[in-house]
């Protein structure tokens, strides 16, 4: 049976990595290549000019000093001659929403470059963290349970019927006290909020500056703020028309 990928830029200690192997494994097989510590915020970057070292902690995981990106291209590596069935990149232990965090997320970095193999991918993340409920001890591990029984039903799904059209990569962000009967297909956030903030020298880098979390109806923000479970589906074919560059083109007096 092919293997199923599991990657995270939490690194090897995080618990939405444990819930999301767990979870996985009543599937099929699992192959878990991860940071060998944290690397939030590295989006599709890779290593360049230096080896990136990867060593076997135990059956079935392996840990490797790249991003979430590298993570992924070298399981291609040690799967050969064998293709994943599919990437699953999280349980990222907090949000990622809208275009800011896709373009910056290494949970959504490592399902980007999966895509770019025309490998399944999706995407799972906790929704906790600035602005957002603070769940207990107690109830985060339920809502991971939830997360990962989510992404093993994804899974499954894709494996036996693959992706559904023009869709590359499924997004799931999971709020607090989540509930398999409150799910919304969304949007991501289209708006930019990170922002920087700091004394004219010093700065630094945050969600919400001097605000709470929100967006439009629909918007994968506020189905977690209403407490669904948010699917949002991602294609990276970024589409465009040539005749208006064109016409820029000819202004530009380039063509």
């Amino acid at each position: 049976m092919e293997k199923i990928i599991v990657v995270n830029d939490d690194g090897p200690r995080s618990p939405g990595l444990k819930a999301l192997i767990e979870g996985l494994r009543t599937v099929g097989p699992v192959l878990a290549v991860v940071p060998e510590e944290g690397v939030g915020g590295r989006g599709k970057s890779i290593t360049l000019f230096k080896p990136v070292k990867a060593r076997k902690l135990e059956e079935g995981l392996y840990l490797v000093s790249g991003t979430p990106a590298d993570a992924f291209l070298i399981s291609l590596e040690l799967l050969k001659p064998d293709k994943p069935a599919i990437l699953a990149s999280g349980i990222n232990m907090g949000p990622n929403i809208g275009l800011d965090d896709i373009f910056h997320s290494g949970t959504l970095g490592a399902a980007i470059q999966a895509a770019l193999y025309g490998v399944p991918a999706i995407a799972i993340s906790y929704a906790i963290g600035e602005g957002l409920p603070r769940p207990s001890r107690k109830q985060m591990e339920a809502d991971l349970k939830l997360a990962a029984e989510v992404a093993a039903r994804l899974a499954r799904s894709i494996m036996e019927g693959g992706m559904p059209e023009n869709v590359d990569i499924i997004s799931v962000n999971v709020p607090v006290e989540a509930d398999l009967g409150k799910l919304v297909i969304t949007e991501p956030l289209r708006r930019p909020f990170w922002a920087a903030s700091g004394d004219g020298t010093t700065f630094s880098i945050r969600p919400w500056p001097g605000g709470r979390p929100s967006g439009p109806v629909g918007s994968d923000i506020w189905a977690i703020l209403e407490g669904y479970i948010s699917i949002s589906p991602i294609s990276i074919k970024f589409g465009h028309a040539t005749a208006p560059l064109r016409g820029l083109l000819k202004r530009a007096g380039l063509m």
